[in-house]
């Protein structure tokens, strides 16, 4: 896998000029948050949700949320992921860049060293290439390493227009609603095999895309230490 993190010099500016519209039309929206949004504000999380959900977010933790906690993000290594990067420090947030495509094994190590230095991170475990709503593997894999819970993110806009791309990407509507749901955390034990990751791969599926996740199979309780 490459290490190449890759940018040209319009993927800054570019990145600003989108924080910029973005802002304007989310100040436009009316945003409910739903569940407990102080699981946000106390304590690290691994804050989970679909990659086309993720025009409102950085804004949602800047103005909303109101950044009681410091939070990183993980975007692509692409010139694409250059330009959500300065979105994402326009709101206040740090940035991993990698992904499973290129520097996939630095981009996990970079996550580690962010919670190990007390941020929460923010990840879209079905990007950045998909397939849609598919969890990928490294999620599951932060989080059985790092002992810290994973947060799902339910976002629903209700009028919006869809860009064609790989996840068909939302982009809601001006002065339209827009609901956030905080999830229950998801806990995940150490020393996963590679089944369990996928079956707790397949729990968080289900509970992205608000299905019975008690239907997936029975997931091993964490072991207490003595």
């Amino acid at each position: 896998m490459s290490n190449e993190l890759r940018q040209v010099w319009w993927s800054r500016p570019l990145g600003h000029l989108l924080w910029f519209l973005i802002t304007l039309v989310c100040l436009t929206l009316r945003i409910r948050v739903l569940g407990d949004a102080k699981r946000l504000r106390e304590g690290q999380t691994i804050v989970a949700l679909w990659h086309n959900r993720i025009f409102v977010p950085c804004y949602i933790y800047r103005y909303i949320i109101r950044g009681k906690v410091r939070m990183s993000m993980l975007t692509s290594a692409s010139k694409d992921g250059a330009m959500l990067e300065a979105v994402a420090e326009d709101y206040g947030m740090q940035v991993v860049r990698g992904s499973s495509a290129r520097r996939g094994a630095v981009g996990f190590r970079d996550m580690v060293h962010e919670l190990e230095k007390g941020l929460s991170m923010c990840i879209t475990p079905d990007g950045p290439k998909g397939p849609a709503y598919c969890c990928r593997p490294g999620v599951v894999k932060l989080a059985s390493l790092t002992g810290l819970p994973i947060t799902p993110l339910r976002i629903s806009y209700h009028h919006f227009f869809r860009v064609r791309s790989w996840d068909r990407f939302f982009v809601p509507l001006p002065f339209s609603r827009v609901e956030l749901e905080v999830c229950e955390a998801v806990q995940v034990p150490p020393n996963l095999t590679e089944d369990e990751i996928a079956a707790h791969g397949r729990k968080l599926d289900a509970i992205l895309r608000d299905e019975d996740a008690a239907n997936f199979p029975h997931l091993r309780p964490e072991k207490s230490e003595t």
